[in-house]
């Protein structure tokens, strides 16, 4: 009578519950499910019956899961508990947890595994978005909101986390004509002139460089594995696409720049280069516009 009830107790619970179960042999096919699995891997109940569990398996994490089973049945273990991908019968994918664990008879020999597998397809979910999200911000306290380029404190971040092997060179840009174009034409058209200025800068450097707007008028621009002499010819690049007119809002206005230049060979004093670029920009701006000069 108590081992009918106790089989009674185990069939409520195996059937009923929200969980998927399922009833494995130790050739790792199935001999039972509950109605929970079959609806989480969108197969009816009877068509699971006697499929391998690495039929329904993401392929990328068959050989994760037959490890742990191959270690429970070497009596290494007594069960095993992963993270894993089942594909469902229409393709889709489904993050799952699963709790196996191992039936023996009194001699230790494995009869069958109870598995448990709980669907973690909402959680992993909220956990992406919630990833995605914080990328986003990240980038938004990096990022200037005018131009899309990097603003200071990311320009500044990645010249601190920049390899200390690497040789570097700072441009500091300012523009010349800003002020001009802000009053004589409105901030919508200053907000256009910096997006231009953005633009044409992009188009003067490598994919591997770095542009930001690090003030109102103010821009800089790191080259990576930079030296002095392909840092100069940057900045005569940069003078020359800068100095060109440009349309703004229906009026033809002439931006310009002036740049001071840095660099750091091997990490040497690599504190110093923003330092010494804008020493060398307040140079080239007493020159006159149009000008560009190196730190000494």
């Amino acid at each position: 009578m108590l081992m009918r009830t106790n089989q009674q107790m185990f069939d409520v619970s195996f059937d009923s519950t929200l969980i998927g179960k399922a009833i494995v042999a130790v050739t790792g096919h199935c001999l039972r499910v509950n109605a929970s699995l079959a609806r989480m891997l969108g197969y009816p109940q009877d068509d699971l019956i006697g499929m391998h569990f690495a039929d329904f398996t993401f392929p990328d994490d068959i050989n994760a899961d037959l490890h742990l089973f191959a270690a429970v049945m070497r009596g290494e273990r007594v069960g095993y508990q992963i993270e894993k991908r089942y594909v469902r019968k229409d393709g889709q994918v489904l993050d799952a947890l699963l709790s196996a664990t191992c039936v023996r008879d009194d001699a230790g020999t494995p009869l069958q595994f109870i598995s448990e597998i709980v669907d973690l397809s909402d959680r992993n979910k909220t956990r992406r978005d919630l990833q995605d999200a914080n990328a986003r911000l990240q980038k938004l306290v990096v990022t200037d909101h005018v131009t899309g380029l990097y603003n200071r404190r990311g320009f500044e971040d990645i010249m601190s986390a920049a390899p200390r092997e690497q040789d570097l060179a700072v441009l500091l840009i300012d523009l010349d004509n800003f002020k001009e174009i802000n009053d004589r034409l409105g901030h919508s058209a200053g907000d256009a002139a910096l997006m231009e200025v953005a633009r044409r800068l992009r188009f003067q450097v490598r994919d591997c460089d770095v542009i930001a707007r690090i003030g109102g008028d103010e821009f800089a621009i790191l080259l990576a594995g930079a030296d002095c002499d392909l840092a100069t010819k940057v900045a005569q690049r940069v003078v020359r696409a800068l100095c060109c007119s440009c349309e703004i809002e229906g009026e033809t206005v002439r931006i310009g720049a002036s740049i001071g230049v840095s660099s750091a060979c091997g990490g040497a004093h690599r504190s110093d280069l923003m330092q010494q670029a804008d020493a060398a920009l307040y140079i080239a701006k007493g020159a006159g516009r149009g000008q560009w000069r190196v730190a000494a």
